[in-house]
């Protein structure tokens, strides 16, 4: 392996797992704020915009069903859970952003 291929493969490889890592941090703090998590929607004010949480959310799409599957729908047909959260992007981004929304 040369050196020019070694820090192709780094890079391409540090995009991959940075994208997976972020994904799950930022679709886990979403789950949470679907649920209610007040801890969860001051994060998110505080990290983002609504321009940049709506890029974020559709850059990280998929891992919301990931976690959603792992943290909501998983525990409530094993029967650990006793309500489910429905899943709904669009009310969780109200119930964060609020305040931009009223007239």
């Amino acid at each position: 392996m040369h050196d020019l291929e070694f820090w192709l493969w780094f890079i391409i490889l540090g995009s991959i797992l940075t994208y997976i890592v972020l994904g799950i941090l930022f679709a886990f703090e979403g789950i949470l704020a679907m649920g209610g998590s007040r801890f969860a929607i001051k994060w998110i004010r505080k990290q983002f915009t609504l321009k940049g949480f709506l890029f974020a959310t559709q850059i990280c799409y998929p891992f919301f069903w990931i976690l959603y599957f792992f943290m909501e729908l998983l525990p409530y047909y094993l029967g650990m859970d006793d309500e489910l959260t429905e899943f709904d992007i669009s009310q969780m981004i109200l119930n964060i952003f609020e305040d931009e929304y009223r007239l």
